[in-house]
């Protein structure tokens, strides 16, 4: 039987780690069709949104177009609402300047993802949030 002591194989561990380290990149092109296009603020109605006990909103915004699989010329419109807070706060997001709405309630420190509509090569689109009270 052969023995190898940890001093022995050390090296080898360290030739082989920077060996798989310097592992050629060819063939790697950038995405030209990005899976999500990220979008701008949101345009506030009516009252500010409720703040915590650090004085900051409760809500945080995303938004974001999201391509479909299949086809990627047509576009999920969501919109993402994280709430900071311990209580469940109601929210309403719409379309700018448009009654088309989806209005649901976000727990306390909790996220809810809506979709607000689907369209076909429209990557960029205005969005506004109300508080409900």
């Amino acid at each position: 039987m052969i023995f190898i002591s940890a001093i022995e194989r050390w090296p080898i561990c360290v030739l082989l780690v920077v060996w798989a380290g310097m592992a050629p990149v060819h063939g790697q092109t950038p995405n030209s069709n990005p899976k999500f296009t990220l979008q701008g603020p949101a345009e506030q109605t009516g009252k500010p949104f409720s703040r915590g006990p650090s004085g900051r909103p409760c809500l945080d915004l995303e938004a974001a177009a999201r391509a479909h699989v299949v086809n990627p010329s047509v576009l999920d419109h969501v919109v993402s609402v994280k709430n900071s807070c311990p209580r469940t706060i109601k929210v309403r997001v719409c379309y700018f300047q448009s009654e088309h709405c989806n209005e649901f309630a976000v727990g306390g420190y909790k996220r809810v993802d809506t979709v607000l509509g689907i369209m076909t090569k429209v990557s960029i689109f205005r969005y506004s949030v109300t508080e409900i009270r």
